[in-house]
């Protein structure tokens, strides 16, 4: 038996091998599949475009806030 542990191992290591790349292949086409079922990605906006959009919004945010309150006081001043 000793004589056949040098062969043995080698089978082993190329058997290993192999089966690693089998699961690297089948693993990444996983990958594929998986990513081709996501829906497409949202284009990146710039920083600023985006600190913009959160200025504008808290703008219209504080407005509305505004308005409330002054309906609020109108409503009281004419009771």
């Amino acid at each position: 038996m000793r004589t056949y542990q040098p062969e043995r191992a080698l089978l082993f290591r190329e058997s290993r091998k192999e089966n690693r790349q089998e699961l690297a292949d089948m693993l990444g086409q996983i990958a594929l599949e998986r990513a081709a079922r996501l829906p497409p990605s949202i284009p990146l906006v710039p920083l600023e475009a985006q600190v913009q959009e959160s200025i504008r919004k808290t703008r219209q945010d504080v407005q509305r806030a505004k308005d409330l309150q002054s309906a609020h006081i109108l409503r009281w001043l004419q009771s």
